[in-house]
């Protein structure tokens, strides 16, 4: 017990120090904001927030203008089908059909049944949590999908618990990589097809997916452990078999995620359990609400804006007018992030009321213009993922320049042969590489301080307007390479050659002003109301709010 008390200090100090670095980075790039980022005269920050909100307004509405004068041919052609708002058309997309498809008033209760399951065994035998969970998981599987999908699924975990336990991170690797390539290529999924009912390959693909994974968090960190730690409610030696099977299972982040690594799984499950207080109750109210909220978003969004069919009308697109091209860029755009306010949202608030905290949703797409913000604060859990089993085993930031960059591929690479491996996904990997290493290399001149050589007649609020255009020029090719991932090698680059690189020199203009008008009205809200707590979302959730009330005090 004595060492297993003393890996759990070890493993609280590491955490307050991360905190405090974090901190401490968090509070030097705020000195350096402030330095940099002068403010500008009222009317200036006006005039910008003016410009976008009209040219929100104006691109979003006439691509809705365009998706209803397709709206009678797309439901000819069953593209979209007929919906509940005011009699108009709804689309939809996979990820969002799939996830609708599980959301029966059974399958909701079942969930909420095992909660309330889960809840009742840590009050009455908490000592044998680990033990009813599995338990609880297997019955809802077998009663919502199809055996062999939960056969497959328990088969590979066993392959992973073999395979960690030779603590060869070599050896982890080549068999997650495997894993993928069972999902990935085409010659292996006729065996597939064979193996399991072809009416649950979707299952399947995406199921597993999320749990290779886990597969490797579990399998990494159990290659870092010198000592097998024990669980300090129990007792028990820990990363056994058990664990894994609890923690790819473990049913709030099993259907849809987020991913939460295995280190931060297994240090919240140990922890005691606290009763609900008004705080614990008032938290879970209003991010249910929230999350409700944007579930109604999204499918009211869906009636107006029929941007995922008109992604496979390539002719309508290519016909569209330079506003209707920045319309369907924008609502692309908007609705990826919408999706996941409620794709992420509904499993953290289960995660809550288990008791636990999974990563938060992401941030406003439209609120992030660099490329390590994106990845950064989208999504939180990959993004913990990638840092701790890829980018700093590999030498990260303090291994040199070299090793940087080598780590920084191989986080992409992994991300795209994750992601199915396909063309379109390769044009977005690369594309956030290199946007990632240019602003790696800005930031590292700015460290150099050679913005403080800037002649004395160039203002400190002439500084931050060069920021903004170079900023501007980052978010410019940010946002295209979103369309990429969401639709396809041919649209990306048909949306990039409308709206950057065309022959009409004004639009080029146009939407590079678009851009930093954005970049402008996030640095004045950054400013005012501190980049970590709009990027952490300490205005949204009740826990960060009493965290600034309680540092403020």
């Amino acid at each position: 017990m004595s060492k297993t008390k003393a890996k759990d200090e070890i493993d609280a100090s590491s955490d307050i120090k991360e905190r405090r670095a974090n901190d401490k980075s968090h509070s030097l790039q705020a000195k350096a904001s402030d330095d940099l980022y002068a403010s500008l005269p009222r009317l200036e920050i006006f005039f910008y927030g003016a410009f976008l909100v009209w040219s929100y307004s104006t691109i979003i509405y006439r691509f809705c203008q365009l998706s209803k004068s397709k709206e009678r041919e797309l439901l000819q052609y069953n593209y979209i089908e007929e919906g509940w708002w005011f009699k108009r058309g709804q689309d939809s997309d996979f990820e969002w059909n799939y996830w609708k498809s599980l959301m029966s008033p059974f399958f909701v209760g079942s969930i909420i049944a095992y909660i309330g399951f889960t809840r009742a065994v840590e009050f009455l035998v908490p000592k044998h949590r680990e033990t009813f969970l599995p338990i609880g998981c297997l019955t809802f599987l077998f009663m919502f999908y199809n055996w062999r999908v939960v056969a497959y699924l328990i088969v590979q975990t066993f392959v992973t618990y073999i395979v960690s336990r030779t603590r060869r991170r070599s050896l982890v690797w080549v068999t997650a990589v495997g894993q993928m390539a069972i999902l990935n290529m085409d010659s292996l999924e006729g065996y597939l097809k064979d193996l399991i009912a072809s009416d649950n390959i979707d299952d399947l693909v995406f199921l597993t997916a999320l749990c290779i994974l886990k597969f490797i968090s579990f399998s990494l960190d159990c290659c870092d452990e010198t000592n097998i730690p024990s669980c300090t409610k129990t007792g028990r030696k820990q990363d056994s078999f058990l664990d894994l099977f609890v923690y790819t299972f473990y049913l709030p982040l099993f259907l849809i995620g987020p991913i939460l690594v295995y280190s931060k799984f297994r240090q919240q499950m140990n922890q005691p359990v606290n009763p609900w207080d008004k705080q614990k109750y008032n938290q879970c109210f209003w991010e249910a609400l929230h999350y409700f909220g944007w579930m109604l978003g999204v499918e009211v969004f869906l009636h107006y804006s029929y941007h995922p069919s008109l992604s496979f009308d390539t002719i309508t697109l290519k016909h569209a007018t330079y506003v209707e091209t920045a319309g369907y860029v924008m609502c692309s755009l908007l609705y990826f992030q919408m999706k996941y306010m409620a794709l992420y949202g509904f499993p953290r608030l289960l995660c809550l009321l288990d008791g636990l905290d999974s990563p938060k949703p992401p941030m406003c797409i439209h609120a992030m213009y660099s490329f390590k913000d994106m990845w950064r604060f989208f999504d939180r859990g990959l993004h913990v993922f990638l840092v701790r089993h890829v980018y700093i085993p590999m030498g990260g930031s303090k291994a040199g320049v070299l090793r940087q960059q080598l780590a920084s591929i191989c986080c992409f690479a992994m991300v795209y042969y994750w992601h199915g491996g396909s063309t379109h996904v390769l044009y977005w990997a690369i594309l956030n590489w290199f946007g990632l290493t240019i602003e790696t290399i800005g930031e590292t001149l700015i460290k150099l301080k050679l913005s403080h050589k800037m002649p004395s007649w160039v203002s400190s609020a002439m500084q931050r307007r060069l920021v903004a255009v170079l900023r501007g020029v980052m978010y410019l090719m940010l946002a295209p390479s979103n369309i990429f991932f969401l639709a396809g090698v041919k649209v990306g680059l048909m949306v990039t050659k409308k709206t950057i690189f065309t022959s009409n020199l004004f639009h080029t203009f146009l939407s590079f002003f678009f851009y930093y008008c954005i970049v402008q009205v996030l640095l004045e809200v950054y400013h005012k109301w501190g980049k970590k707590n709009i990027c952490n979302k300490t205005y949204y959730y009740i826990g960060g709010r009493q965290e600034n009330k309680q540092k403020a005090n």
